[in-house]
Parts: structure tokens; sequence; C-alpha cells
């Protein structure tokens, strides 16, 4: 039962971007599905929308937990969100530097329907963001001692 408590009590906070015209949008919307998986109990999945309307659970969420930002293009919606809320992120990724990193090409791919090289940086963006929120989960817990 202590490792039930103890996982109750040490989560992160994801704010994906919630962006739909761009190839990236697709790719972090995809990875953060990937994240939820790979992170099982220990990430909540933040909705923008229910956030821009200060929607009570979803704010109470966002403010009892650190926050891992998401953002895929350049207007950083999230971040900027995040930002008019009045809560700086513990950590945040931004899709664009994650593919300048490992050079998947994108050629080809579409935003609707990822192929091959899309899901590999989906992949790719969904396992460093798992390692961001271990890092953030573990300075959490240091943080407590």
């Amino acid at each position: 039962m202590a490792s039930e408590s103890w996982q109750g009590d040490f989560k992160v906070a994801v704010l994906p971007c919630n962006g739909i015209g761009r190839l990236s949008s697709t790719i972090c919307r995809q990875a953060s599905l990937w994240l939820a998986k790979l992170r099982a109990g220990q990430v909540v999945m933040l909705s923008a929308c229910a956030l821009a309307v200060k929607e009570e659970d979803e704010m109470a969420l966002f403010e009892r937990h650190p926050l891992f930002i998401m953002d895929a293009c350049h207007p950083h919606c999230a971040s900027v969100l995040a930002k008019e809320l009045g809560k700086e992120p513990a950590a945040s990724l931004y899709v664009p530097d994650v593919a300048g990193e490992v050079k998947i090409p994108l050629a080809g791919e579409k935003r609707r329907g990822l192929r091959k090289r899309g899901m590999e940086l989906t992949e790719v963006v969904a396992e460093k963001a798992a390692a961001e929120v271990d890092r953030i989960l573990a300075d959490e817990m240091l943080s407590t001692l």
C-alpha cells in the first residue's frame, strides 16, 4: 500500500501542444499520448482548452503538480498559456529542437497519418519527454528529504 500512496503523491502535469495545422504538432500530440503510456500513473495530461477557460479541476492539477511543457512550433502556445496562468515549467521540450538533434528527415511526411520517419521522431520525442519526467520526479522526491 505504501507504494500506491507514493505514486499518488508524485506526478508531473504535462501540457502538450494542442495545434492541428503543422506536422510538428501532430508529432507532439502523438508523443504525448505515447508518454502517457510510458509513464502511466506518473503523469497527468492537461488540456490547453480547459486551462484557457480556467476549468476548476484542470486548474487544480495544473497548480498541484510540477509542469512539463511540450511545444511543437514557433508560437510556443503551451508555454505562453502556462506563463499567462503564472506557472514556470519544471522543464520543457521543443519538437523542432529534437528533430534537429536526431536528424530524422521528414520530407514527404504529412500531418495526417504519420509514416515511418514521422513515427520514428514521435518515439524519440516521447522517450526524451519520459527522461524529463523521470528527472522532474527525482527532483521532487529529493526535495522532500
